[in-house]
């Protein structure tokens, strides 16, 4: 009886225990991901807030930024913006410091300006952002609205250096809203399709399409809707799933039949 006590104990603690190795393989490459994700679009909003009409600063409310330098002199012209070297929570509740060199050919709002986003020494809540983000304004879409082709490769590591990801992809950002309120930039919704790779903390290849439109508000750290498939180089695929429209740092992810809830976390 002791036997088959000890047996029936064994096999529901291997049982518990595959469960959670099969969650953290599944929700690796997805958690990963959404990290990117949300700190590209952070570096993005901080673009667009400095981005003007005029050759001047449109309004850039951050109490974290140490220095603004503007070259109009120059041709690509240039802004660095530079946060500092320590820590500093900004409104938005984010922790920033570092350097973003920004280069344009034109002002955000003409169709043909190519901006350029490289970071240097740059990082968000301590997620430390290497690489270079291109954005092209296309003009206007069918509907009218202003939208931008986007590349960029990037790589992440997280505090401490615990892990590097990195990713690579082209997107088509459409600024849905708040395009006619240039003085507030807080009404901004941009809509992002696309697709990419990536390599996830423990080496894993993968390909990412977005399935549904997602929907990025400036005055949201994070995104706020859409749906995302991936697809790792061994396994099944996941379906990160944002949500109705809330913004809370929070998407599900579902790979077959088992689905996870995930509120933010690393």
């Amino acid at each position: 009886m002791k036997k088959i006590l000890i047996l029936a104990v064994s096999t529901t603690m291997l049982f518990a225990s595959c469960g959670k190795w099969r969650e953290k393989r599944d929700m690796t490459t997805s958690k990963d991901h959404n990290q990117i994700e949300g700190l590209l679009d952070d570096m993005f909003k901080t673009v667009d807030q400095i981005s003007s009409e005029t050759p001047g600063i449109k309004l850039f409310d951050n109490t974290c930024v140490d220095n603004i330098v503007i070259d109009t002199t120059t041709s690509p012209k240039s802004i660095m913006v530079d946060f500092g070297q320590d820590d500093c929570a900004g409104n938005d509740g984010r922790v920033r410091k570092g350097i973003l060199h920004i280069t344009y050919t034109g002002r955000y709002r003409t169709e043909g300006t190519i901006i350029n986003v490289t970071p240097e020494n740059f990082s968000i809540d301590g997620y430390s952002i290497n690489g270079n983000k291109t954005l092209v304004n296309e003009g206007l879409n069918n509907q009218g609205q202003p939208y931008f082709s986007v590349a960029v490769e990037a790589q992440i590591t997280a505090p401490n250096g615990e892990w590097t990801a990195s990713w690579s992809g082209d997107r088509i950002r459409t600024w849905t809203e708040g395009y006619n309120t240039p003085i507030n930039i807080w009404d901004d919704v941009y809509h992002i399709s696309g697709s990419g790779q990536g390599v996830n903390r423990n080496g894993v290849s993968y390909d990412m399409n977005i399935d549904e439109d997602l929907i990025a508000k400036v005055g949201c750290s994070w995104l706020v809707q859409g749906v995302m498939s991936i697809q790792p180089e061994e396994g099944a695929n996941r379906i990160i799933d944002w949500g109705s429209g809330e913004c809370n740092n929070g998407f599900t992810v579902t790979v077959g039949n088992n689905e996870y809830e995930v509120n933010g976390g690393n």
